[in-house]
């Protein structure tokens, strides 16, 4: 009669141990094994990081200007981060810091924003088209501005110090003549 009692400990000590273990597996099945996969089966642009550019409103006035800064942080299709939005406008001025998040779809980003603090009062959304060929993200941004009334501002945002990359990296030509010159030289 002793050994039931002990048989029963055994049998629940095992079963909290495979459900423990079952569970640790699920756990790193869905957020390790299958994030890694779905980041290396992805074939999109990589669009994390930061960008900068500027904004126009539709028919801008002398002296109105937007400044955009955003970082992106990326997974697969899906995007989060903040964006700073300055925008001086005819005689009014408003800084936004948003939070953002949002998918990449087809060439397009598409971003929800709202206020960083619960105090500021602004929500957002962008359009924002992506240019391969110049890495660039070039769309529009319609928010609610300092008069309670929405604006939209034609942006166009580039990768933070993107302007002097293209300098450093040679062309093919340039690095075939280097190569013939240097095996020249090998052949002396």
């Amino acid at each position: 009669m002793t050994e039931i009692p002990f048989y029963i400990l055994v049998g629940v000590a095992s079963g909290v141990l495979t459900a423990f273990f079952v569970s640790t597996l699920g756990d790193l099945w869905n957020c390790s094994f299958l994030p890694f996969v779905a980041r290396w089966r992805y074939r999109g642009p990589d669009l994390a990081g930061e960008w900068k550019g500027l904004g126009t409103g539709p028919a801008p006035a002398s002296g109105e200007w937007s400044e955009v800064a955003l970082t992106l942080n990326q997974d697969t299709r899906d995007l989060r981060g903040t964006m700073v939005l300055r925008d001086r406008s005819a005689g009014h001025s408003i800084d936004l810091n948003l939070q953002a998040i949002g998918t990449t779809e087809n060439g397009y980003i598409t971003l929800s924003l709202w206020p960083a603090k619960k105090a500021a009062r602004s929500v957002a959304t962008a359009l924002l088209k992506i240019d391969a060929g110049s890495g660039a993200l070039d769309g529009q941004l319609l928010f609610l501005g300092a008069r309670d009334a929405m604006e939209v501002i034609n942006v166009s945002v580039h990768r933070a110090g993107s302007i002097a990359a293209p300098r450093l990296v040679p062309s093919a030509n340039a690095q075939g003549v280097a190569r013939e010159r240097y095996s020249a030289l090998l052949k002396g």
